[in-house]
C-alpha cells in the first residue's frame, strides 16, 4: 500500500507545487477553479513547453473533468471521454508514459464512480493497481511535497477500501483512517493543497458518507476562496438544504 500511495503522489505532484505563490501553475489552477475555462485552457496551451509533461497531463485532464463533467449543468461526457482517450498512452513503456497513464486512470475511476458505473470502476481500480506495481521508485520526497503524498495516499486508501464488499472486516476502519488523514491536511498553508483537500473531503462526506454536517465547512471555504465557481456554491446550498 505504501508503494502504491507514493507512486500515486509522485505522478500527481511536481516541482511546480513548490513554486512561489504567483507561479504559472497556481495561476492556471486559480483560473480553472474559478471556472474561467477558456482563459485557463489558453494559458495551459501557450505554456505547454514550460510545464512538466506529467503535470501538464494532470492539468489537462482536470480541466476537461471540470469543464465537461463536474463543473457544468450541461455535461459533455463524450468530450471528456475523448480527452481522456487522447491524453492516455495506449501502451505505456517509459516511466513518464506510465505516470501519465496513472493520471488518466485516476480520473477515469472518479468518472465511473460519479456515473455509478461500478463494474467498470472495479475494473479500472484493478488496472490502476496493476500499473502501480509495475513501477518502482526509491526517490525521497522533499518536505514541501510531503503533504501531497499524504493526501493522495489517503485518497487511494479511501477509494480502494470503498470499493471492497461491505462485509470486509477492515473496510470501515481504513476509510475512517483515510478521512482522518485528509482532515489533518486541511490545515495546509499551500492554497493548492488546501483546495484539493477541501474539495475531496467535502465531496466524500456529502456524496459517499452521506454526512452534510461534516461537509459544509469545506464548501463554505471553497465558495469563499473561489466565488466564481458555481459548483462550489451549489454544493454548499445542497449541504445547507440537507441540514435544515
Amino acid at each position: 500500500m505504501r508503494k502504491i500511495a507514493i507512486l500515486l503522489f509522485v505522478f500527481l505532484s511536481s516541482q511546480c507545487f513548490a513554486s512561489p505563490q504567483d507561479s504559472l501553475v497556481e495561476r492556471i489552477f486559480n483560473e480553472m477553479y474559478n471556472q474561467h475555462y477558456g482563459q485557463a485552457e489558453e494559458m495551459l496551451r501557450e505554456n505547454k513547453n514550460n510545464i512538466d509533461s506529467i503535470f501538464f497531463a494532470v492539468l489537462s485532464v482536470d480541466m476537461s473533468y471540470w469543464k465537461n463533467v463536474t463543473g457544468t449543468d450541461t455535461p459533455d461526457y463524450p468530450a471528456f471521454e475523448s480527452d481522456l482517450h487522447q491524453l492516455s498512452p495506449t501502451n505505456p513503456t517509459s516511466s513518464t508514459q506510465k505516470a501519465i497513464r496513472l493520471v488518466t486512470l485516476s480520473y477515469q475511476l472518479r468518472y465511473e464512480l460519479k456515473r455509478f458505473k461500478l463494474i467498470k470502476a472495479i475494473s479500472t481500480r484493478q488496472d490502476t493497481k496493476a500499473l502501480f506495481t509495475s513501477l518502482k521508485t526509491n526517490e525521497e520526497l522533499p518536505p514541501e511535497q510531503l503533504e501531497l503524498y499524504q493526501l493522495y495516499s489517503a485518497l487511494f486508501q479511501y477509494f480502494d477500501n470503498y470499493l471492497k464488499p461491505f462485509f470486509v472486516s477492515d473496510k470501515k476502519e481504513n476509510c475512517s483512517e483515510a478521512l482522518k488523514t485528509m482532515t489533518s491536511l486541511y490545515q495546509s498553508e499551500s492554497r493548492i493543497t488546501k483546495t484539493l483537500v477541501a474539495y475531496f473531503l467535502g465531496k466524500t462526506w456529502l456524496k459517499y458518507e452521506n454526512d452534510p454536517q461534516n461537509a459544509v465547512a469545506y464548501f463554505q471555504w471553497l465558495h469563499k476562496s473561489y466565488p466564481e465557481n458555481i459548483r462550489f456554491e451549489e454544493l454548499l446550498e445542497e449541504c445547507n438544504k440537507q441540514l435544515k
